[in-house]
């Protein structure tokens, strides 16, 4: 039987640092990818792309505008180029490929308007390589001369072509290509003048039947 002198002593817990593993959940519960911070630059961002593409250095303008610090701002930019979100090649080429059909604009303008969204710079090298081909380029001149023209048509011919110049330069078309241009264009005006005039001074004869 135990006696009193062997009896064991009380344990006293002495006050000291955290186990290791709960300083690790400590942290963890820090982390900053759950951080207010990185929450509000997706938000941010998402909510720009789903509008309308944006370049990198757009939403990065964005981000930066909202005061996103600049590390969280690169990390979700990151993210958003890794799956697929914000991609300056596929922005240029459809930009590229609307600009052309809606607007008629030459490569120089072309150039300038994707340069305005801020776009890579390779990127839009690469957009605009493979829209060189001088043929469709002379052809999207003259649809585009041909629709101006015909509201020109109030006007005198010299001072309808140099109207018409200037507004196929705002376009990004200049030189011989615009000026040829604006020559077929006006001609095509003319000649619906003229059958104009002529179906309007047409005289119509009846023919009585007895």
């Amino acid at each position: 039987m135990a006696t009193d002198g062997d009896s064991l002593a009380p344990v006293t817990w002495l006050f000291g640092p955290p186990e290791p593993e709960l300083v690790t959940t400590a942290e963890s519960s820090e982390s900053p990818s759950t951080s207010p911070d990185v929450r509000r630059a997706e938000n941010v961002a998402m909510h720009a792309i789903t509008r309308r593409g944006q370049s990198r250095s757009e939403v990065a303008d964005l981000l930066r505008r909202r005061e996103i610090a600049p590390q969280i701002a690169e990390a979700e930019l990151n993210r958003l180029e890794s799956v697929g979100l914000i991609d300056d090649r596929a922005l240029a080429l459809d930009l590229v490929d609307r600009l052309r059909s809606r607007k008629k604009l030459g490569t120089p303008a072309l150039r300038n308007e994707l340069m305005r969204r801020k776009i890579d710079r390779a990127a839009i090298d690469e957009a605009l390589a493979g829209n060189e081909d001088q043929a469709d380029d002379d052809e999207l001149v003259v649809e585009l001369a041909r629709d101006r023209a015909r509201r020109l048509g109030g006007l005198d011919r010299s001072t309808a072509e140099r109207r018409l110049i200037d507004y196929l330069a705002r376009k990004g078309h200049s030189g011989s290509t615009a000026r040829e241009a604006a020559r077929r264009a006006l001609l095509d005006r003319d000649r619906e003048l003229d059958d104009d005039r002529g179906l309007s001074g047409a005289t119509v004869h009846s023919v009585e039947f007895r």
